[in-house]
């Protein structure tokens, strides 16, 4: 064969090489720009939903607001309203934005692959600070928490940074119980699962200036000690008394904080209000519960006091804080309840 006819046959197969290797590398780039177009359709659907998530949780626990400003948000970024879901997650703690979209491929359908769903999903729950992430918090670092008695719960998270002592039977938490030092058990029926000892110390935070700040700007500011005997007690912004409170079988409504510069007494029946109410009793000394069958809901918060639950069938619908704590008694139940710790949220975050 001829050195010129081997020449054109291999100009033949180069043309053909050129041509395969050509196709592959537009087919290449095709996928490539697909793959990135749904890379961008998935980077912008994630950035609607944490700003939805973000928006949302400013309005919890009311779950109605929080579901319609999440939507609002979303739809002003882009996200059709029906292909938006929100749920709410950790007893109306978390507000959970997801949502997908089907997207057109213009390269890949050459593979049969002609679209693709693309989605995100965004979490964000409101924070007040690390104390308010447990039921009963005892904030002392030379002072035990001591749960004394018989059928005692709660439904929650336990921190101390001192010593756990429990002492009975039928004690129950449900959460994680943290303690600074160490965690000691003495009694019977007594469930204590997820215990942790050595932990890390948790500082106690103290809002009195805020709330002080909050009832002088609304006027509600009193210069002597006050009883509440068996009637309405109406919180719509903070109240502060310069004095000890005394509570005796009140009904409590509204947002805010009942502080006291001394002592708050409760004693009675009942002192409890609506689900949609979040109040938080707030001395600056020490709060002490005393009698039987009690309801409370809101949040006990004693910094740099003690709080001493002293009965039996008393039920906290909330959260206990204090620098220390006791409890002695039957049927003492503390369930977690965030709602009252809004007043006192201090950051949004999202956690997903």
């Amino acid at each position: 064969m001829k050195i010129t006819n081997i020449i054109k046959n291999e100009k033949g197969s180069t043309i053909v090489l050129v041509t395969v290797m050509m196709t592959a590398l537009i087919a290449m780039m095709g996928v490539v720009a697909d793959v990135g177009y749904a890379f961008l359709e998935k980077q912008e659907i994630q950035n609607a939903v944490d700003a939805a998530a973000l928006a949302g949780a400013q309005e919890l626990p009311d779950i109605s607001k929080a579901s319609a400003k999440a939507s609002e948000l979303a739809q002003q970024n882009n996200l059709e309203q029906s292909a938006i879901q929100i749920s709410f997650e950790d007893s109306n703690r978390k507000i959970v934005v997801e949502s997908t979209k089907n997207i057109k491929f213009s390269f890949v359908s050459v593979l049969n692959i002609f679209n693709s769903h693309v989605g995100a999903r965004a979490a964000a729950v409101i924070s007040s600070g690390g104390i308010f992430d447990y039921t009963l918090f005892s904030g002392s670092s030379n002072t035990d928490l001591k749960l004394n008695g018989n059928n005692i719960l709660v439904d929650g998270s336990v921190h101390t940074n001192d010593d756990l002592k429990v002492n009975g039977n039928c004690i129950r938490v449900t959460g994680i119980s943290k303690a600074v030092k160490k965690i000691r058990v003495n009694g019977c029926r007594i469930y204590i699962p997820h215990r942790e000892p050595y932990s890390s110390y948790v500082d106690m935070l103290d809002y009195t200036d805020e709330v002080k700040a909050q009832a002088e700007e609304a006027g509600q500011v009193f210069n002597s000690s006050k009883n509440y005997n068996g009637n309405n007690v109406h919180v719509d912004n903070s109240i502060y008394v310069k004095g000890s409170v005394h509570l005796n079988g009140n009904s409590i409504v509204g947002v805010g904080a009942l502080l006291a510069e001394d002592d708050i007494h409760i004693n009675g029946n009942l002192i409890t209000q609506g689900s949609d109410d979040a109040i938080c009793l707030y001395s600056e000394r020490d709060i002490k519960v005393n009698g039987n069958s009690i309801v409370i809901n809101g949040i006990l918060y004693a910094p740099n006091g003690e709080i001493s639950l002293n009965g039996n069938n008393i039920r906290i619908n909330g959260k206990v804080i204090g620098k220390t704590v006791k409890i002695n008694g039957n049927a003492i139940s503390i369930i977690d309840d965030i709602s009252a710790s809004q007043i006192f949220a201090t950051s949004i975050k999202l956690v997903e």
